[in-house]
């Protein structure tokens, strides 16, 4: 019943996308830069891209990058409390991540938001500031290094160049959820503009417990026009943000969720994690052409600032990350064809000062016999208690890219490419105190000292090729590779883990016609030493997966009809395997240790990931400035661990409405999220001790927003 309505309210009111045949025109015609790092059309770009229009963007509350992101083939992005924290994962890459952004390459106008051990935190975005979003899925290492073995996002701000005056945009929802942003553009003489902004997002999330997020971020973007018509663009950012983590449902937890929508609860020990951050963040870019040669010298610092509860103890770090990246592109000729040659140096370096700290309240199980103390059966608060243990860690990349772009043959692109990295790791930990898994309680440690030193040598060559079948049909073909390190908390868990090398070979055709457009392709991704996940009954281990194996198929089309109506559609299929892969499970026998026994999951499908993904979208846009828009995605079933001992069906048809009002200066709107207000659930694991755990969607949520403009 359910999805007969979905399909009957698509048709009256038209779902997603753009808005008539002139703004189809429009996005046919988008250039983008991230894949090849040269402007091209998306049409002439021998990789899978998309591209997140403004409109697109405009049409959702973007609290998150999720809401921009959610039905883009080949993307699976989540999130439980609507803040930064969304579980991003592109063609299986991000899997193990238990927090932040991993093995995928993030980028704000070009400029790395990514730490140089493969980490991105998006607390530093202010969603409300974004123009566009690119996406090029697969490894991309070859011109943005390593840990974009999964692929690269770059979120684009609105440039102060192309748009003078201001914009207020306020909204409000249900769950005390608010939206303040005010921005203004202008110029101050001729040669020098200027834009500024100020975001302020809040949200009680009160559906469930310990679930609220906030955070206010400053922006300033001077712009100089040189005499030379050079340019000279900067960015300077502030941003605080505090997010609490509500953490899972027991299996009789979900139960009753599903029974009553209630989802008040919470299971384990570490029931008050959360982020709480202090951003900010400088860079600089210059754009010089010299003749035919152009010269793009990029600097940028951040520093950051992190209060972190987690699992056993809670994080309190200070960390500079600094990088600059120059970038030559050489306009010549080759057999007389034209050709551009792409060269460039990149520096990023990472230093990291953490201090961990005891819970002050918890609340202890019972005494066992013998000497070993009473475990923490929970935790009552995120207080700080006594100090257990000092690190610092540093990480440094530099490396070295080279890609020649030419045309063999007529309305043909090959672009090659090669890119040389090395990392290096430098960690110390002094510990006066460790939390014990054995015991479950804090303990003297073992080794109270340690110092670890690893580094990592890649080197990441790519070819692809792009050909002009007709005018409205390109197809390209690709190798590629892509490597990653572990992260450095990683590497202070297991130093032996060695770099994840991945290989993509891609076929993909892509159409462009006045009123409809399409991309699709298909992969065959094998990959060397995966980090994987090793979920023990109360911690997480990171092990390397000798093999595992990706193949699948993605499709995203839209069609324009009536020159208002926009109708589309995207799927995903991911067929992931584990190739050779000894699972390593263990239990802890006191006094003799971790027990470990290896379980061969060769041919067990990766966990979490569908093999079935697929969205249904559509747009109406009438003249007289009313819209509609809504999009239905669905997520199929997954296997909820390594051994493949069971799956969870996934949910079908989520649905987002928005209904509008549009004029030239302002933008009136209500977005419902989840508009049948169905249960499911973002997230199901199981751990070693066939354990399951939870987290819940969220339920039906509604908010206005008007948007002025002046």
């Amino acid at each position: 019943m359910k999805k007969s309505i979905l399909l009957a309210t698509a048709v009256v009111l038209a779902m997603q996308s753009n808005a008539g045949a002139e703004e189809v025109k429009k996005e046919l015609d988008e250039v983008s830069v991230t894949a090849t790092r040269i402007e091209r059309k998306t049409a002439e770009v021998p990789a899978s891209i998309a591209v997140i229009s403004e409109e697109q963007i405009n049409d959702t509350k973007m609290f998150n990058v999720k809401e921009a992101l959610t039905g883009t083939p080949g993307v699976l992005i989540e999130t439980t409390n609507q803040g930064y924290d969304s579980r991003l994962i592109i063609r299986g890459a991000g899997l193990k991540a238990a927090y932040g952004v991993r093995e995928i390459m993030v980028l704000r106008d070009g400029v790395p938001v990514t730490d140089p051990d493969g980490m991105t935190r998006l607390d530093m975005v202010d969603t409300q500031n974004i123009e566009r979003i690119e996406v090029v899925k697969g490894p991309n290492s070859t011109l943005w290094g390593a840990n974009a073995s999964g692929g690269v996002i770059n979120i684009i701000t609105k440039n102060p160049l192309e748009r003078k005056g201001g914009t207020i945009k306020l909204g409000a929802g249900d769950f005390d959820t608010y939206n303040l942003h005010a921005s203004y553009t202008d110029d101050i003489s001729e040669k020098l503009y200027y834009s500024a902004s100020l975001s302020r997002r809040e949200t009680s999330n009160s559906w469930r417990r310990w679930n609220e997020f906030e955070t206010t971020q400053l922006s300033v973007q001077p712009y100089v026009v040189l005499d030379d018509g050079s340019t000279w663009e900067n960015n300077i950012s502030y941003s605080k943000a505090d997010l609490q983590l509500s953490g899972s449902l027991d299996e009789a937890m979900f139960q009753e969720y599903l029974q009553t929508g209630e989802a008040n609860q919470t299971t384990g020990q570490w029931q008050y994690s959360g982020r709480y951050s202090d951003s900010y963040f400088v860079s600089s870019k210059v754009t010089k052409e010299l003749g035919d040669l152009e010269f793009i010298p990029l600097v940028y610092v951040n520093y950051w600032e992190h209060h972190h509860p987690v699992t056993g103890r809670i994080n309190d770090a200070e960390t500079w990350t600094m990088g600059t990246d120059f970038q030559f592109n050489y306009k010549h000729k080759v057999a007389s064809e034209a050709a551009t040659m792409t060269v460039g140096i990149t520096v990023r370096f990472d230093d990291q000062k953490t201090e961990y700290y005891k819970y002050a309240d918890i609340a202890l199980g019972v005494d066992p016999p013998g000497p070993s103390p009473a475990p923490i059966d929970h935790v009552l608060s995120d207080a700080v208690g006594d100090h257990m243990e000092t690190q610092t860690r540093e990480a440094l990349l530099y490396g070295l890219y080279v890609q020649e772009s030419f045309s063999p043959v007529k309305k043909t692109v090959v672009d090659v490419g090669a890119r040389v990295d090395v990392i290096d790791f430098k960690i110390i930990s002094n510990a006066d105190w460790e939390y014990n898994w054995g015991t479950k309680n804090y303990g003297i440690p073992s080794v109270p000292y340690t110092e670890t030193n690893k580094s990592y040598t890649a080197f990441s060559p790519r070819i692809g090729a792009n050909y002009e079948l007709t005018e409205q049909f390109h197809t390209f073909i690709s190798a590629s590779t892509g490597v990653n390190t572990p992260s450095e908390s990683e590497i202070n868990d297991n130093p032996n883990l060695e770099m994840v090398e991945t290989q993509s070979y891609e076929l993909g055709l892509k159409g462009r016609g006045g009123n409809w457009t399409f991309d699709s392709s298909v992969y065959y991704s094998p990959v060397k030493n995966e980090v994987v996940k090793v979920a023990q009954s109360d911690h997480t281990d990171y092990v390397n997966a000798g093999k595992t194996l990706k193949k699948g198929f993605e499709f995203a089309g839209s069609y324009t009809l009536l020159d208002s109506l926009n109708i589309g559609t995207s799927y995903t299929y991911s067929d992931y395997t584990f190739e050779e892969f000894n699972e390593p499970t263990g239990s802890y026998v006191f006094p003799i240790g971790m027990v470990y026994q290896d379980n061969f999951r060769n041919g067990n499908r990766l966990p979490y990931i569908p093999v079935h993904q697929y969205s249904l979208f559509a747009s109406y846009k009438h003249q007289t400035g009313f819209k509609a828009k809504i999009q239905s995605h669905t997520w199929g079933s997954y296997y909820m661990d390594n051994a493949n001992t069971e799956k969870y069906e996934g949910y079908d048809f989520v649905t987002n409405l928005m209904l509008g009002y549009e004029t030239s200066r302002y933008d009136f709107s209500v977005n419902i999220d989840n508009l049948f207000d169905d249960q499911y659930a973002v997230e199901v694991t199981k751990d070693l001790a066939l354990v399951k755990s939870y987290k819940p969607g969220a339920p039906r949520t509604i908010m206005a927003r008007v948007n002025l403009k002046f």
